[in-house]
Protein backbone atom coordinates (compact mmCIF):
# COMPACT_ATOMS: atom_id res chain seq x y z
CA UNK A 1 0.00 0.00 0.00
CA UNK A 2 0.96 3.67 -0.58
CA UNK A 3 1.84 6.05 1.64
CA UNK A 4 -0.18 9.40 1.12
CA UNK A 5 1.72 12.34 1.01
CA UNK A 6 -1.16 14.89 0.94
CA UNK A 7 -0.36 17.75 3.66
CA UNK A 8 -4.28 18.30 4.21
CA UNK A 9 -4.38 15.08 6.46
CA UNK A 10 -1.29 16.30 9.23
CA UNK A 11 -3.23 19.84 8.74
CA UNK A 12 -6.39 18.39 10.13
CA UNK A 13 -4.70 16.29 12.71
CA UNK A 14 -3.04 19.46 14.08
CA UNK A 15 -6.24 21.21 13.97
CA UNK A 16 -8.32 18.82 15.91
CA UNK A 17 -5.58 18.42 18.38
CA UNK A 18 -5.62 22.40 19.18
CA UNK A 19 -9.47 22.46 19.27
CA UNK A 20 -9.14 19.89 22.05
CA UNK A 21 -6.79 21.75 23.65
CA UNK A 22 -8.24 24.93 23.42
CA UNK A 23 -11.81 23.12 25.04
CA UNK A 24 -9.61 21.99 27.69
CA UNK A 25 -8.13 25.79 28.54
CA UNK A 26 -11.91 27.18 28.37
CA UNK A 27 -14.24 24.55 30.19
CA UNK A 28 -11.74 22.28 32.48
CA UNK A 29 -8.87 24.23 33.22
CA UNK A 30 -10.91 27.08 35.27
CA UNK A 31 -12.28 24.18 36.96
CA UNK A 32 -9.33 22.67 37.93
CA UNK A 33 -7.25 25.62 39.33
CA UNK A 34 -10.98 26.42 41.21
CA UNK A 35 -10.47 22.92 42.77
CA UNK A 36 -6.93 23.03 43.92
CA UNK A 37 -7.73 26.90 44.69
CA UNK A 38 -8.64 26.39 48.59
CA UNK A 39 -5.50 24.06 48.96
CA UNK A 40 -2.39 26.35 47.46
CA UNK A 41 -2.23 29.74 49.07
CA UNK A 42 -2.24 32.88 46.83
CA UNK A 43 0.89 33.91 45.15
CA UNK A 44 0.06 37.65 44.72
CA UNK A 45 -2.17 38.31 47.45
CA UNK A 46 -5.20 40.63 47.59
CA UNK A 47 -4.10 43.87 46.66
CA UNK A 48 -4.08 47.15 49.62
CA UNK A 49 -7.06 49.02 50.11
CA UNK A 50 -6.71 52.31 49.30
CA UNK A 51 -8.93 53.73 52.23
CA UNK A 52 -6.15 51.35 54.75
CA UNK A 53 -4.41 53.53 57.09
CA UNK A 54 -0.53 53.25 56.89
CA UNK A 55 2.11 54.53 59.64
CA UNK A 56 4.38 57.57 58.99
CA UNK A 57 6.96 59.76 60.58
CA UNK A 58 7.18 63.56 59.88
CA UNK A 59 9.41 65.80 60.92
CA UNK A 60 8.86 69.81 61.06
CA UNK A 61 11.90 70.43 62.89
CA UNK A 62 13.53 71.99 59.69
CA UNK A 63 12.08 75.27 58.17
CA UNK A 64 10.30 75.25 55.04
CA UNK A 65 11.98 71.35 54.39
CA UNK A 66 9.39 68.53 54.33
CA UNK A 67 10.96 65.08 56.41
CA UNK A 68 9.08 62.34 56.18
CA UNK A 69 9.65 59.06 56.77
CA UNK A 70 7.55 55.53 55.12
CA UNK A 71 8.50 51.74 56.10
CA UNK A 72 8.34 49.42 53.42
CA UNK A 73 6.75 45.86 53.82
CA UNK A 74 7.78 44.36 51.03
CA UNK A 75 9.72 41.33 52.96
CA UNK A 76 10.97 39.93 49.59
CA UNK A 77 12.31 42.66 48.32
CA UNK A 78 14.16 43.43 51.69
CA UNK A 79 15.40 40.04 52.23
CA UNK A 80 17.24 40.46 48.31
CA UNK A 81 18.81 43.45 49.82
CA UNK A 82 20.00 41.95 52.97
CA UNK A 83 22.81 40.50 51.26
CA UNK A 84 24.29 43.45 50.17
CA UNK A 85 24.64 44.81 54.35
CA UNK A 86 26.22 43.49 57.10
CA UNK A 87 24.20 42.09 59.71
CA UNK A 88 20.03 41.74 59.20
CA UNK A 89 17.86 40.53 58.80
CA UNK A 90 16.26 43.98 58.22
CA UNK A 91 13.01 45.89 57.92
CA UNK A 92 13.52 48.93 55.57
CA UNK A 93 12.71 52.81 56.12
CA UNK A 94 12.89 55.49 52.94
CA UNK A 95 13.53 59.19 54.25
CA UNK A 96 12.02 61.42 52.01
CA UNK A 97 13.28 65.48 51.80
CA UNK A 98 11.31 68.02 50.15
CA UNK A 99 12.70 71.74 50.11
CA UNK A 100 9.93 73.88 49.60
CA UNK A 101 10.89 77.37 50.60
CA UNK A 102 14.97 77.47 51.59
CA UNK A 103 16.58 79.53 48.98
CA UNK A 104 19.65 77.55 49.68
CA UNK A 105 20.40 73.73 49.40
CA UNK A 106 19.23 72.20 52.37
CA UNK A 107 21.74 69.95 53.69
CA UNK A 108 21.62 66.69 56.16
CA UNK A 109 24.21 64.77 57.02
CA UNK A 110 22.88 61.30 58.23
CA UNK A 111 23.72 60.27 61.58
CA UNK A 112 25.96 57.09 61.75
CA UNK A 113 24.11 55.91 65.05
CA UNK A 114 20.88 55.96 63.57
CA UNK A 115 17.68 57.75 64.71
CA UNK A 116 16.55 55.99 67.83
CA UNK A 117 13.10 55.62 68.96
CA UNK A 118 11.36 56.03 72.39
CA UNK A 119 10.37 52.75 72.79
CA UNK A 120 14.00 51.10 72.66
CA UNK A 121 15.41 48.50 70.61
CA UNK A 122 17.25 48.88 67.36
CA UNK A 123 18.08 52.30 65.85
CA UNK A 124 16.95 52.86 62.10
CA UNK A 125 20.69 53.26 60.45
CA UNK A 126 21.00 54.37 57.03
CA UNK A 127 22.05 51.99 54.86
CA UNK A 128 25.18 53.37 53.35
CA UNK A 129 26.94 52.71 56.90
CA UNK A 130 26.22 48.84 56.42
CA UNK A 131 26.67 48.27 53.02
CA UNK A 132 29.39 45.18 52.82
CA UNK A 133 32.28 46.07 50.90
CA UNK A 134 32.12 42.57 49.08
CA UNK A 135 28.93 43.02 48.01
CA UNK A 136 28.15 42.58 43.96
CA UNK A 137 28.40 45.89 42.43
CA UNK A 138 25.08 44.89 41.18
CA UNK A 139 23.26 45.21 44.90
CA UNK A 140 25.32 48.29 45.33
CA UNK A 141 24.34 50.28 42.68
CA UNK A 142 20.47 49.07 43.38
CA UNK A 143 21.14 50.38 47.02
CA UNK A 144 22.45 53.70 45.75
CA UNK A 145 19.87 54.19 43.46
CA UNK A 146 17.12 53.60 46.77
CA UNK A 147 19.44 56.06 48.57
CA UNK A 148 21.98 54.05 50.33
CA UNK A 149 23.40 57.14 51.25
CA UNK A 150 25.50 59.32 53.83
CA UNK A 151 24.25 62.87 53.25
CA UNK A 152 21.73 64.58 51.55
CA UNK A 153 21.88 67.78 49.05
CA UNK A 154 18.31 69.46 48.08
CA UNK A 155 17.93 72.06 46.45
CA UNK A 156 14.90 74.81 46.84
CA UNK A 157 11.43 72.75 44.65
CA UNK A 158 13.40 69.38 44.66
CA UNK A 159 13.81 66.13 46.50
CA UNK A 160 16.10 63.89 48.15
CA UNK A 161 15.87 60.47 49.44
CA UNK A 162 17.59 58.47 52.02
CA UNK A 163 17.38 54.00 52.87
CA UNK A 164 17.42 53.41 56.50
CA UNK A 165 17.44 49.70 58.21
CA UNK A 166 16.62 48.57 61.50
CA UNK A 167 16.37 45.52 62.87
CA UNK A 168 12.54 43.89 63.58
CA UNK A 169 9.16 45.77 62.67
CA UNK A 170 9.25 49.55 62.89
CA UNK A 171 5.71 49.90 62.31
CA UNK A 172 4.61 50.61 65.82
CA UNK A 173 7.50 52.91 66.65
CA UNK A 174 6.16 56.22 67.90
CA UNK A 175 9.20 58.10 66.51
CA UNK A 176 12.44 58.38 65.68
CA UNK A 177 14.72 60.68 66.96
CA UNK A 178 18.43 62.38 66.19
CA UNK A 179 19.53 65.24 67.75
CA UNK A 180 17.34 68.14 66.75
CA UNK A 181 15.88 66.14 64.68
CA UNK A 182 12.82 64.18 65.78
CA UNK A 183 10.49 62.12 63.10
CA UNK A 184 6.79 61.85 64.94
CA UNK A 185 4.43 59.28 64.00
CA UNK A 186 0.84 60.05 62.08
CA UNK A 187 -1.42 57.70 60.19
CA UNK A 188 -2.48 58.47 56.54
CA UNK A 189 -4.80 56.87 53.96
CA UNK A 190 -2.75 54.82 51.37
CA UNK A 191 -4.39 57.37 49.09
CA UNK A 192 -3.73 60.71 50.94
CA UNK A 193 -0.25 59.74 50.93
CA UNK A 194 0.30 58.46 47.14
CA UNK A 195 -1.57 61.76 46.06
CA UNK A 196 0.31 63.88 48.45
CA UNK A 197 3.55 62.17 47.26
CA UNK A 198 2.33 62.64 43.89
CA UNK A 199 1.81 66.39 43.85
CA UNK A 200 3.88 67.53 47.34
CA UNK A 201 2.14 70.13 48.75
CA UNK A 202 3.70 72.59 52.27
CA UNK A 203 0.43 73.64 53.48
CA UNK A 204 -0.91 69.89 53.06
CA UNK A 205 1.98 68.95 55.24
CA UNK A 206 1.71 71.07 58.20
CA UNK A 207 -2.18 69.78 58.21
CA UNK A 208 -0.63 65.95 58.56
Amino acid sequence: MRERTDPLVPLLGLAVALVVVGAFGVVFYPRFVRWLGPHEASVVGEPPSPTATVPVWISRTQDGVALVLEADSDVGTARALDLALEGGPYSYLRLSVYNFAREAEFLLELPRAGFASPEGGEPARPAAFVLRPDASEHLQTVLRGLGAVARLEVAKGRSGHALLVTEGDPRRRTAFVSGELRFERRELQRRVLASWQKRPDWEEFNDF
